[in-house]
């Protein structure tokens, strides 16, 4: 009688852990906001500092190189000037004026492009 009932709640408790593993786990919002979040890759931008400036420097062919840099030039809303240029981009083949975006510029970075 004892053997019997025990085969009976090893029998029950199968098939509830079965009934639990074979359901499928509802989506919801807030798990796909999460994966999100951690796919997405961090910002380099974040690692500087209140008295520095993000500078994004790409070489012609969209390779870049992401610094953070003393600022010592203002150049609101990341506005490419003759003084931030000089400043910023280095080397005077680069520039920051408009030109054709690689796709991969930090949102708050300034940028320079290269040849």
């Amino acid at each position: 009688m004892i053997a019997r009932l025990l085969a009976v709640a090893v029998v029950i408790a199968l098939g509830a852990l079965a009934a639990c593993s074979d359901a499928p786990r509802p989506s919801s919002t807030v798990d796909a906001a999460i994966d999100a979040a951690i796919d997405m890759a961090p910002d380099p931008c974040a690692r500087c500092g209140a008295s520095q400036l993000c500078v994004a420097r790409y070489d012609g062919v969209c390779q870049a190189t992401v610094v953070c840099v003393n600022r010592t030039v203002d150049c609101p809303g990341n506005m490419c000037s003759p003084a931030c240029r000089s400043a910023y981009c280095g080397a005077e083949y680069y520039q920051c004026e408009t030109r054709t975006r690689c796709g991969s510029e930090p949102p708050l970075a300034f940028t320079c492009y290269g040849p």
